[in-house]
């Protein structure tokens, strides 16, 4: 009986490890194919590319190491294994080989603490066992290079691109300012547009949004925030579009707004993007001679105690 719980345990470790050296090879692979893809610089800035990638390389390197080590480990196994059948078959080739076994079975029992020891061994093996669970966080990174993520989608040029994207608003639902308007970050806003149930559930909302004016033309401007990275405060253009309706006569006072914090208030509305299945997150400000832009956009006293996005 102990012998075939410390053969389980045996399975179990070894399963444990292929999983390990399998999880930790993928997790090496996606950090090369990020690099080698130019990926990385929708995560990391720039300095940090050639460091990521020896990480990649070096635990590429240390899995090949591992997985010699484990075959190498299961081969002296069954050559253990082999021996003890063999023995075995000897003792009873012969009464005296018998005899002679007999006396090897009493060291044995003499050896008692010693088995002891390894039954120890064994439930620590199974501590050890194999959880499936582990590896459900280390596979995170792995699942979402196979979804395309992150992708441009989530760089800083790819709100400046935004700039010139024409939309038609056409046949739009236009808010009568009787919406109360909630609050959204930038996050939340930029990834509004990622699945059909955020897509309805935003769809015609008065949303809130406070941020650095950055100046586009007399109908468009964009938000920018800024982010911590290694010490340096970085500029983060919001990855949306803020324009005025194009019907309204109304135009933004571009020397008014330029470089102040605002607050701007909106309608959130989605547009397909040309040549792709993705939406583009559009605020929408519907102003007119009796709602001026100044009724949208708020120029704040002093920047916001929360200027850092986290």
């Amino acid at each position: 009986m102990p012998h075939d719980h410390s053969h389980d345990d045996r399975n179990a470790y070894y399963l444990n490890q292929l999983f390990t050296i399998a999880v930790c090879g993928a997790l090496g692979g996606v950090t090369v194919m990020l690099w080698y893809s130019d990926k990385l610089r929708f995560l990391v800035v720039e300095r940090f590319w050639l460091p990521t990638l020896i990480g990649g390389i070096t635990l590429l390197a240390l899995v090949l190491i591992r997985a010699i080590a484990v075959w190498r480990s299961v081969d002296e196994s069954l050559h253990a294994g082999h021996t003890h059948d063999h023995d075995h078959d000897h003792c009873d080739h012969s009464h005296e080989q018998c005899d002679h076994d007999h006396a090897h079975d009493h060291v044995h029992v003499h050896d008692h603490p010693h088995g002891h020891s390894h039954g120890s061994g064994a439930d620590h093996g199974h501590e050890h066992g194999w959880a499936p669970w582990r590896y459900v966080v280390l596979l995170v990174p792995v699942v979402l290079y196979f979804l395309n993520l992150p992708n441009e989608g989530f760089s800083a040029a790819y709100g400046d691109r935004l700039k010139d994207v024409q939309l038609d608003v056409t046949g739009l639902r236009q808010d009568k300012g009787d919406s109360p308007a909630f609050d959204i970050g930038f996050a939340e806003l930029q990834q509004a547009s990622v699945s059909p149930e955020q897509r309805d559930f935003y769809e015609g909302k008065v949303v809130s949004l406070i941020g650095k004016y950055s100046d586009v033309s007399d109908k468009r401007f964009t938000l920018v925030r800024f982010k911590m990275a290694c010490c340096a405060r970085d500029a983060v253009p919001l990855n949306a579009v803020i324009m005025v309706d194009p019907k309204s006569d109304q135009n933004v006072d571009r020397d008014k707004y330029r470089d102040k914090w605002v607050e701007v208030r909106g309608q959130v509305h989605f547009f397909p993007k040309p040549g792709s299945s993705e939406y583009i997150t559009a605020l929408i400000l519907y102003a007119t001679k009796d709602k001026p832009i100044d009724k949208f956009v708020a120029i704040l006293p002093r920047p916001p105690t929360n200027e850092f996005l986290n």
